[in-house]
């Protein structure tokens, strides 16, 4: 079954970063990326590190997370940026896009 079934007011979101190699140059207008070898290095290149965090759900019902730069950002509201392959200038762009501190008061952001 997919999750999306079982909550479906919930925005679930999904990315093949198995091809992000093919994209992300020309989406990003940035330098390209090479070819990625697991899950754990996709998400550890996410552009904030509270957002590098993935979650699977077996078909036993097991959740699986995969947090390759811990939960500790996460947990404790942290907005920044994870330099792995986002510029300051595109981590000030999406500050400037997000606005976290507006959107959720209690998020601390650590500018770039």
């Amino acid at each position: 079954m997919v999750v999306g079934n079982r909550e479906p007011l919930v925005p679930w979101e999904a990315t093949n970063q198995a091809a992000v190699h093919t994209w992300y140059e020309g989406v990003f207008n940035a330098a390209p990326v090479a070819a990625l070898n697991s899950i754990a290095e996709a998400v550890a290149t996410w552009p904030e590190t509270a957002t590098c965090v993935a979650v699977r759900l077996d078909h036993a019902d097991t959740l699986h997370v995969c947090a390759p730069l811990g939960l500790d950002d996460l947990l404790n509201g942290i907005w920044r940026r994870n330099p792995r392959r986002v510029t300051i200038e595109i981590s000030l762009a999406r500050l400037a896009r997000h606005e976290p501190s507006r959107r959720w008061p209690q998020v601390r952001v650590i500018p770039p």
